[in-house]
């Protein structure tokens, strides 16, 4: 079972505290129920206009490094009970020389969903092969422009040509390991008022590309340089594009996830508290924040540390979704 098929199962089953107990439960039979996120390394080698590590006072308070030692110690703790693994969650993994170990880790835990976000400026073809004979099933590349000029303007760093080029590698080596579910990709694409409308020409300029999934938000202030919203017409806009991309996705066979109800991201989501206890992010600072050692650690004292259970029985006694760090997100839908 994969992420889409998760999020179609999750979206059909209307009752908050159902889900809720079904996560107690897998959580008591020891069955996989852990999204981990993995940030090895904080930082990024782009400043993308959209993203916080376009300030300089979120790139110097956001460093660190994991060490490969601490890779090992995080996968025997956490990787048994994940039924997912998605290296790079606002940072830029591949900027970690030794990243690639996390997904020979996951295979060695057999993690049933394994991927990477990444902006795709440092990927050689030999990453890319290392990633397919190791089972990586998604990598999901941002893309915040359709043109050279949006591209590189958003993407502050990038080269539009790299782009091209990893996802010519990427269509390569879909090909040449066709026989396995590996290296599905994904494009993240980020609607603002200055790149919405070439969002239309999307499968002209990428269609000749292995694309299998094409995921599109508007625009949420998360610190970056640039802080346009979608308001009035271009909201408007916004929707007539996600109803054609949806008919040429559909001709393509390629999955739309989109944000269209809640273009503002002004209601809260029933599901905050959930994927809060489903989601668990590793970072550099981890350890130190809850006070733990992973050398020592185990599944039981982690979860201890950062509170899971109490913080489930307190999901499941409440009306609400709580006021938790992702109660903006979760706004988008298979459609």
């Amino acid at each position: 079972m994969n992420f889409y098929s998760l999020l179609r199962i999750h979206k059909r089953i209307k009752s908050r505290k159902l889900k809720l107990l079904g996560l107690f439960a897998s959580s008591y039979l020891g069955i996989r129920h852990l999204s981990v996120r993995i940030d090895p390394v904080l930082g990024c080698n782009l400043a993308c206009r959209m993203c916080n590590y376009s300030s300089p006072e979120h790139r110097l308070s956001h460093t660190g490094t994991l060490s490969t030692e601490e890779f090992e110690k995080i996968a025997r703790v956490l990787f048994p009970r994940a039924f997912q693994l998605m290296v790079g969650c606002g940072a830029e993994p591949t900027r970690h020389s030794g990243y690639k170990e996390l997904f020979r880790l996951a295979k060695k835990y057999k993690v049933p969903d394994v991927g990477m976000v990444t902006n795709g400026q440092l990927l050689k073809m030999s990453d890319l092969e290392f990633m397919a004979d190791n089972g990586v099933n998604e990598i999901i590349l941002s893309a915040h422009g359709v043109t050279k000029g949006t591209y590189e303007k958003f993407m502050t760093g990038a080269s539009y040509e790299k782009f091209l080029e990893v996802l010519e590698q990427l269509t390569q080596v879909k090909e040449r390991f066709s026989e396995r579910n590996v290296l599905s990709v994904r494009i993240n694409y980020t609607a603002n008022p200055d790149n919405l409308n070439e969002l239309e020409q999307f499968f002209e300029v990428f269609g000749n590309y292995r694309i299998d999934a094409l995921q599109v938000r508007p625009i949420m202030d998360i610190g970056g340089k640039y802080t346009k919203q979608l308001t009035g017409e271009l909201q408007k806009r916004y929707n007539q594009i996600i109803k054609l991309l949806s008919a040429e996705c559909e001709k393509r066979g390629v999955k739309l996830l989109a944000n269209t109800l809640d273009l503002s991201y002004q209601e809260e989501s029933k599901d905050a508290d959930l994927a809060e206890l489903v989601y668990t992010y590793i970072s550099p600072n981890t350890a130190k924040q809850l006070n733990l050692d992973w050398e020592k650690c185990t599944f039981s004292k982690f979860r201890g540390t950062d509170k899971w259970n109490k913080r489930l029985w307190k999901a499941l006694f409440r009306k609400s979704a709580g006021d938790g760090w992702m109660k903006r997100s979760l706004k988008y839908e298979e459609v």
